[in-house]
């Protein structure tokens, strides 16, 4: 039984710096973190001719030159900020969850994080939770599995080796370090920030299984069952099969239950099929036959560059009952199809098929949760390119061990050092407990 739920948060900060007037709107007692120390990259932009790249200070590669994506098209307009976010200063998010502290980003500064394994001081004392403010230079870090695992099979998918301190990070505390947690999948170039579920009672136990259906989940390889004219979306972050064709996944660890929800994340011309032997389909959903979110009909994909489209994305929930209610069943398969892939043949970029990015399992009640929440929309990359809405910074959250002292943060250490990189603009520190703890299990 697999189970993957991403218990994080991220804080960070300086005791002196909570008095700050902007900290009257937080959710959340936060403790921005000062990382002047370890700033090696130059993350943002005043002017093409004045502000060249600049090469980092960090030890581990002196003399080297890093910007985001070895070059100036990822860094960001500082007068693309919030008029309310002052560089150098506890800086509120525009939803008021969490204080930011910013460097002073003067022009050639060394002013993100690009992260490479240092550990971290932070200022001792018991945390809820750590918020991480980050970017992801050229696609969705941590990328693919040949970049962030050892040694994989070629045909199953296993993972034999994830590679830990290369897409999590570790909480340090006074008595022993704590477990890697993975930071999961970070992508500034979400069209749509991606939603999915969490048990209602906040009782992880409920979660059966869960994962990301593509390879930005350490776990989507192996339980990616079979395919034929598949492929994967690194930007958008999917699964999707146009025209003929299916690709299935494989679900187990449900032995003895009777009960269950599959839960999905998926849009596009959708036909949905069930099996527990992976022989004898049933098919459980048709998008142009019907629809508890959206009128039912045949979607057209317009011509040209796909993202950002997907008139019909949601979270859509189907009971497991009448194929597990024997309590015997280990295991079952969803197929995913094309309900019409005979759709404006020979249009560009049709048929329009079913594009999956979550599915999981749970055993009750569920609340909706989000996947990594927008920092500042519409922010411009320094050669302006950007995507609908603008360049984001990403805002994720992960569970600490409050009943133990933490003293610093362990990064994690992207190598090989090229595309995709992650960058870390800021750290906090939460000590209070979340309005809706609930919504705080969140899958990544």
């Amino acid at each position: 039984m697999y189970k993957t739920l991403w218990r994080m948060v991220v804080c960070v900060g300086l005791a002196c710096l909570i008095m700050a007037p902007a900290s009257q709107a937080q959710k959340y007692e936060s403790v921005p973190v000062d990382l002047s120390d370890f700033w090696n990259a130059d993350g943002w932009y005043h002017d093409d001719a004045d502000d060249p790249t600049v090469g980092t200070t960090h030890g581990s590669s002196p003399g080297s030159s890093w910007v985001l994506d070895g070059g100036s098209t990822e860094r960001i307009r500082i007068t693309t900020l919030p008029a309310t976010v002052i560089p150098g200063q506890v800086n509120v998010t525009d939803d008021g969850v969490v204080a930011f502290m910013l460097p002073e980003m003067n022009i050639g500064d060394l002013d993100v994080y690009y992260v490479v394994g240092d550990t971290i001081p932070v200022p001792p004392g018991n945390y809820e939770s750590v918020f991480f403010a980050v970017m992801s230079g050229s696609g969705n870090w941590p990328g693919n599995v040949s970049q962030w695992a050892a040694d994989v099979d070629p045909d199953t998918g296993e993972v034999y080796d994830a590679r830990s301190e290369v897409n999590s990070f570790k909480p340090i505390y006074s008595d022993g370090e704590g477990d890697w947690i993975p930071v999961g999948t970070v992508n500034d170039w979400f069209w749509k920030v991606p939603e999915w579920v969490a048990p209602e009672s906040g009782d992880p136990s409920e979660i059966v299984l869960e994962y990301l259906a593509y390879e930005g989940d350490v776990n989507g390889p192996i339980y990616f069952w079979d395919a034929v004219n598949q492929s994967n979306h690194d930007y958008g972050q999917y699964t999707y099969v146009n025209g003929e064709g299916f690709f299935t996944y494989y679900l187990d660890g449900l032995t003895g239950l009777t009960e269950a929800t599959l839960w999905t994340e998926f849009w596009g011309n959708a036909k949905v099929s069930i099996s527990t032997d992976d022989v004898e389909y049933t098919q459980i959903f048709d998008t142009t036959q019907e629809d508890p979110l959206f009128t039912p009909q045949v979607y057209t994909a317009p011509a040209g560059n796909l993202d950002g489209y997907f008139p019909n994305r949601g979270l859509r929930s189907f009971d497991l009952a009448p194929y597990i209610s024997s309590g015997d069943v280990e295991e079952i398969f969803v197929k995913f199809e094309d309900a019409a892939p005979d759709n404006a043949a020979g249009e560009e970029n049709n048929p329009w098929g079913a594009r999956l990015r979550s599915i999981g399992i749970f055993t009750g009640p569920v609340v909706v949760s989000a996947l990594g929440t927008r920092l500042w929309p519409g922010l411009v990359r320094a050669d302006g390119a950007s995507p609908q809405g603008g360049l984001i910074l990403i805002y994720k959250r992960y569970f600490l061990d409050e009943s133990r002292t933490l003293e610093a943060i362990t990064m994690p250490n992207n190598i090989p050092r090229k595309s995709p990189i992650l960058s870390v603009f800021a750290i906090t520190l939460s000590t209070g407990e979340s309005e809706t703890a609930v919504s705080d299990f969140m899958l990544f």
